[in-house]
């Protein structure tokens, strides 16, 4: 007996430290994820972490497409449209400035709730609906917005309402 607990006994603390180690990195991997997933098995908690890195992806892939947009018609000075981000193929997003009412045409696929969420948008950045309209044919969502927005002028008489509308564009292609 006194044999086995001398080869064992240099092994078990180290078992120990490398369980409590992965225990750890488990438990802060969990909680990267945005979902609860409290109770969740490792294999769960795992699939889900993976298909939120593939998720994150597709989000980066879709800023890079955006920001080439963005440069080219900068450079061109046209209107452009930014694809969303639930699905590029059947969502768009058009926004068109006057002083300081805009103008947002967006296009996507609907889901429940999706025009509370783009009008808490509008609501957070302090702008003011003027006029909006819906309208939702074979399950795409046309929403049109006109806003007044707040400028406020900074030293140089320079507005601050071409960020409010990119900020404005960027959250609500991230519903």
């Amino acid at each position: 007996m006194k044999g086995d607990s001398e080869c064992g006994g240099s092994s078990m603390p180290a078992e120990r430290n490398r369980r409590l180690k992965m225990n750890r990195l488990f438990t802060q991997l969990q909680a990267t994820i945005p979902r609860p997933l409290s109770k969740a098995t490792k294999e769960v908690v795992i699939t889900e972490t993976i298909r939120y890195i593939k998720e994150l992806e597709r989000k980066k892939n879709n800023l890079e497409q955006i920001k080439e947009l963005q440069i080219q018609s900068h450079a061109s000075g046209t209107t452009f449209m930014l694809p969303c981000m639930a699905d590029a193929d059947n969502c768009s997003v058009t926004v068109t400035v006057s002083a300081n009412v805009a103008f947002f045409g967006i296009q996507t696929v609907a889901r429940r709730g999706l025009i509370t969420m783009i009008l808490e948008v509008f609501s957070n950045h302090k702008a003011e609906i003027l006029a909006a309209n819906v309208a939702v044919n074979e399950g795409i969502l046309t929403f049109a917005v006109t806003a007044l927005l707040q400028i406020v002028a900074d030293g140089e008489g320079e507005g601050e309402g071409e960020g409010a509308v990119e900020m404005i564009k960027r959250e609500i292609m991230t519903l």
